[in-house]
């Protein structure tokens, strides 16, 4: 079944717990046996923010990752800075916030197409695709936009918000709604949201790690 790769945990020496967002299954975490080890060919097809097919097998704890074989690999995100950014933080939430085993198949599709859009855009706003993706993710877990005027960003595409014309204080007022209303509806982003802030507000060129 394809899968987006979310996350990648390290467990014992050579192994790891993947985080993956199925279109048939939703969300599940499967064990990746040496997956650490420099022979292992499944690795590198499981770069995190990839599409992979995989195959899976019931654990008595945990599923098991038994096959593995790449579909994409969004080469563009990972030539520019920004948009790694705006990626990660985006699968980020989308980890944290999804529970495991709910299918949803327009979640798939929203990770999807986000991860489509900014290999294929030559420049991302990265603020703007940020206000649309938690706008859009929450409601597709059942919450809907706190206001009739923020439902453009709901009703969008990921290429009308990245061209939307709007100061920076507007785009940081907008952004600030979205992620309180995240947050009231039981959202966690603030772990990941002061270094996010940080560079969406005075760019990445002047951030440093």
């Amino acid at each position: 079944m394809l899968a987006i790769v979310l996350s990648r945990k390290n467990i014992k020496e050579f192994d790891q717990i993947i985080s993956l967002y199925t279109r048939e299954r939703g969300k599940v975490e499967v064990l990746a046996k040496g997956i650490k080890k420099i022979a292992s060919k499944n690795s590198a097809n499981l770069e995190v923010l990839s599409l992979a097919e995989v195959e899976i097998a019931e654990g008595k704890e945990i599923d098991h990752l038994t096959k593995v074989q790449s579909v994409k690999f969004f080469k563009n995100i990972y030539s520019d800075f920004d948009k790694i950014f705006i990626a990660g933080y985006a699968v980020k939430i989308a980890d944290a916030n999804i529970l495991a085993r709910e299918r949803d198949a327009r979640i798939f599709d929203l990770l999807t197409s986000f991860l489509e859009f900014l290999n294929s855009v030559e420049k991302a706003n990265s603020l703007n695709l940020a206000t649309g993706f938690i706008f859009k993710l929450w409601h597709c877990l059942g919450f809907s936009a706190p206001e009739e005027k923020y439902r453009i960003w709901l009703e969008g595409s990921w290429l009308a918000m990245n061209e939307l014309n709007l100061s920076n204080h507007e785009q940081l007022k907008i952004h600030e709604i979205a992620k309180n209303f995240a947050i009231f509806n039981g959202g966690k982003i603030a772990a990941v949201w002061s270094i996010t802030e940080k560079i969406l507000s005075h760019g990445s060129d002047n951030v440093t790690f």
